[in-house]
């Protein structure tokens, strides 16, 4: 190349002065660089050309008049036109090597190319800036700057005519990386990376584009790639099992998203994962679903994570993957209980149980708790607390812990858990539990089958009566324990849900402060014959405790004056207000001076009744039926089954075998029990179970009745007018915290409004809230 520019009005000389330089920086002279002389000599002569060819005129006296006007016609044209001319034919003059691909030729090539187009971008650098800009703004956009022009130019005449013989050795090379073959991953990411710079907007050059990209090598790509999975998946599950197959998953699945972070745009990459995951784990979800069942009967948490980490990646196909979960917990539930159940009956037929005993509250609820803990386990390690795994256990456990063949003996029977669990906190609640038979029982297991619970009223009702007793007969283990699992149920529920069982706790505590009142009151006189006086003031409409007339009982005459005390201490303090004994609760505690000399005397617990038949014995040692009847008082029903274990267990002789009006009932002189202290109530055979339990029932019916009664009024108070099924279907979902309510129910509950005039009926199936 000649080191003296030509003359800056010569377009040929200029140009032939250029080209050679433009060779060297194009890698036409066997990949040779350009010198910085070389370099600065074509900046320089183009540069002259375009300032000095800008000037309007060529004689100089058109010079100096533009001179002095300072107006300027930039050029550029022709010598952009050359240069148009020369990359068309510098690259279809390239050539290929006989020894190497297509791919491996255009790499090479292209990566040459591409920086000169770079260097040469900046030798017209000047003509860039206001030729070009000057022309592009004047709407020209067929006209680009050097380096834009260089890569349009290369796709036209080199990529367009080669495209399919590329794209497909591309794909060739990265089949070959999958099927574990060495190859040059520098070529597939260097001419994938060629078709980004190649999509090119010719109308917004500043615009992203992904055309070429998208057209030539993303959609054939994802193509092949479906392709290939689909046959190597289904090729490989052929001859392998499952979990093997889910591994081979997990490699696959690493290496292509490894692979794919080197050459793949991130326009792709979504569309790409999407592919694998339809080919391997779509495709063949239900082998896997096939061997989610068997995974879980191995108790296979390692495989049932993996299983639930690859349909993740497919949302949708964790559903039938969480169905089968919750089914299974299903039938595994009640398989366990039907076991127990026959456990039970084989040790009545055995004679280890009485005939008609039902299953423990304690073995029945920590069955239940068993079965939660083993799922809940699953949910955690292997589903990674899923959301839907979780419903799936909540959905089983509601199931099954409120229909079972032991909740529900008979079809369409109410459920008996509610009445179980509250047996069972009864049984670790109350003081005369042995630790060892209470070690596995416990509040956390209480609160977990209490939250499935579908009519937690039912459970509130039998809690509340079971919790009265301790309360009355001061049996509770703890005021501490029993206050922290109403606090739960409170939290778990809602405060008016334990409103009833917190004013008990208030009326015990009265009771207490009565009790010291009244022993003030006495002014210190003793009763030789009661030692201590526990009365309980219980609110009638909180307690679940009724008066009973069969119950109605004559107080002996040596412990009337403590109960005639505290009638008028507490008529004092509320004037109006009437006490009613409740004879069939409470106990006494008694000494009985019936032992050998020397030797201390029995401690007897008795019911109220038996506290009367025994003092009456104070006054002489044998009655007849009738005459002790008379002295004690309450049906006579009642009075002989309370009598009934003071024979049973040999505290008093009986004349007769079958008892008439005149047996004659003895006290024996010496009582030859091996144990001081003996519980006479626990022999008392009576039907007041059967009684409690159909009260319970009556009370929740009634109070279900009214919580049905108050929703619809509010619902109605705000609406005004609602069709019959709208209504409907907006009180059950209300109700769904205490009770599953009967549609039956609801209509009847909304005949009644009717009839009270809380509600009219319209013509159209509608109802009006009258106000």
């Amino acid at each position: 190349m000649a080191s003296t520019l030509p003359a800056f009005t010569d377009l040929n000389a200029t140009w032939t002065f250029i080209q050679p330089g433009l060779e060297f920086i194009l890698g036409a002279q066997n990949e040779q660089g350009v010198t910085s002389t070389m370099y600065m000599n074509c900046y320089t002569a183009v540069y002259n050309y375009c300032v000095n060819k800008s000037r309007r005129g060529s004689n100089p006296a058109s010079l100096a008049a533009n001179t002095e006007n300072n107006s300027y016609s930039l050029a550029g044209a022709e010598i952009y036109s050359k240069l148009e001319t020369y990359l068309v034919q510098f690259i279809r003059n390239l050539k290929k090597n006989p020894t190497e691909t297509f791919l491996e030729f255009y790499v090479r090539k292209w990566t040459r190319f591409t920086i000169g187009a770079v260097y040469m971008n900046n030798v017209f650098d000047y003509m860039n800036r206001y030729w070009v800009q000057k022309e592009r703004s004047d709407g020209r956009k067929d006209i680009f700057d050097v380096n834009t022009l260089s890569l349009i130019k290369w796709k036209h005449e080199m990529f367009q005519l080669n495209a399919d013989v590329l794209i497909d050795q591309v794909l060739e090379l990265i089949e070959k990386q999958r099927n574990h073959l060495i190859v040059d991953t520098n070529l597939i990411s260097t001419a994938i990376k060629s078709l980004v710079f190649l999509s090119i907007d010719i109308q917004d050059l500043k615009k992203p584009n992904l055309i070429i990209y998208v057209n030539a090598f993303e959609k054939p790509f994802l193509e092949a790639t479906l392709r290939y999975y689909l046959k190597e998946s289904s090729q490989y599950l052929a001859h392998h099992n499952v979990v093997d197959y889910m591994k081979k998953c997990e490699t696959r699945l690493t290496e292509e998203i490894s692979r794919s972070n080197t050459y793949l745009e991130d326009h792709s990459k979504k569309q790409f994962v999407d592919i694998l995951n339809q080919a391997m784990i779509e495709n063949h979800a239900q082998e896997m679903y096939g061997q989610f069942i068997i995974l879980l009967e191995q108790k296979q948490i390692e495989h049932i994570q993996r299983m639930y980490k690859l349909l993740s990646r497919v949302p949708k196909t964790l559903d039938p993957m969480a169905s089968a979960l919750e089914e299974y917990i299903k039938k595994e539930a009640n398989i366990a209980l039907e076991e127990i159940k026959n456990q039970n009956e084989a040790e009545i037929k055995e004679g280890k149980r009485k005939p008609g005993s039902g299953i423990e509250p304690k073995v029945y609820v920590n069955t239940l708790i068993a079965i939660y803990n083993q799922f809940n386990e699953v949910v955690i390690e292997a589903f990674n607390k899923d959301t839907k795994f979780i419903r799936s256990l909540d959905n089983a456990c509601r199931h099954f812990v409120n229909n079972n063949v032991i909740a529900v003996p008979r079809p369409r029977a109410q459920s008996k858990t509610p009445e179980l669990l509250a047996k069972y906190a009864d049984g670790f609640l109350k003081n005369s539990a042995k630790d060892a038979d209470i070690v596995d029982m416990n509040a956390d297991n209480l609160m977990i089958v209490f939250k499935f619970l579908n009519d937690k009223d039912t459970f509130e009702e039998h809690y509340r009566r079971s919790l009265a007793k301790r309360l009355i007969n001061g049996t509770c283990k703890s005021d501490e324990l029993e206050e922290s699992v109403l606090h739960r149920l409170q939290e778990e529920n809602s405060i008016e849900f334990t409103s009833k069982m917190t004013k008990m706790f208030s009326d015990m505590k009265a009771s207490e402060d009565l009790k010291l009142k009244v022993k003030e009151r006495s002014n210190g006189e003793n009763n030789a014959v009661i030692k201590d006086f526990n009365p309980l003031i219980l609110a009638q409409s909180m307690w679940p405790f009724r008066h009973v007339a069969e119950y109605d009982l004559k107080v002996a005459p040596e412990l009337a004056a403590p109960f005639a005390h505290l009638q008028e201490v507490y008529s004092e303090q509320h004037n109006g207000r009437q006490l009613q004994w409740l004879w069939n609760h409470g106990r006494a505690e008694l000494k009985a001076n019936l032992s050998r000399k020397g030797k201390p005397p029995f401690s007897f617990t008795v019911s109220n009744v038996q506290l009367m038949i025994l003092v009456a014995f104070n006054a002489k040692n044998s009655y007849t039926f009738k005459e002790l009847h008379e002295k004690v008082g309450t049906k006579k029903e009642t009075f002989e089954a309370h009598l009934a274990p003071f024979t049973k267990y040999k505290l008093m002789d009986q004349s007769t075998e079958e008892i008439n009006d005149e047996t004659v009932f003895t006290l024996v002189d010496e009582y030859k029990s091996k144990k001081l202290k003996v519980n006479f109530i626990s022999a008392i055979k009576t039907n007041e179970t059967k009684q409690e339990e159909d009260e319970a029932s009556k009370e929740i019916d009634e109070a279900r009745k009214t919580y049905l009664q108050a929703c619809i009024v509010r619902i109605m108070k705000s609406r005004k007018q609602m069709k019959n099924n709208d209504l409907i279907n907006e009180v059950l979902p209300q109700t769904s915290s205490r009770f599953k309510a009967k549609i039956l129910d609801v209509k009847r509950v909304i005949d009644v409004l009717i009839e009270k005039e809380y509600l009219k009926r319209l013509d159209n199936n509608t109802f009006e809230y009258i106000s």
